[in-house]
């Protein structure tokens, strides 16, 4: 007796950019654990240090949903974050003097680099 075939995990994507000429179409990705991960950390750096990796720089907020724009850092900045917290299903950056900053891997960077 053989055991049916399971069907790999897809996500059904949407193409949104708007004005593109793939706006609207419709793919498929790949959900295999393999090849996904997270867009943003969902932990503590080590040292409590990160440096902003994004090259337009980040803004600090004052607020969790990232409201009240405090300060801007430059690509290359380090900073130390004080604790993490979640904001709906991503994460946030509190930092040591209190201001909240965006913990997506593509703009900041855990340690000093």
């Amino acid at each position: 007796m053989t055991s049916p075939m399971v069907a790999p995990l897809r996500y059904k994507v949407r193409d949104v950019n708007h004005g593109k000429k793939t706006a609207g179409k419709i793919g498929y990705i790949t959900a295999n654990p393999k090849y996904v991960v997270n867009v943003y950390y969902k932990t503590m750096p080590k040292s409590h240090k990160i440096t902003v990796i994004n090259k337009k720089g980040i803004h600090a907020y004052k607020n969790v949903n990232l409201t009240g724009r405090a300060k801007t850092f430059k690509k290359g900045t380090h900073v130390t974050v004080k604790s993490f917290e979640k904001h709906n299903l991503t994460t946030r950056y509190k930092l040591s003097n209190g201001t909240y900053i965006t913990a997506n891997k593509k703009l900041v960077i855990q340690g000093n680099y």
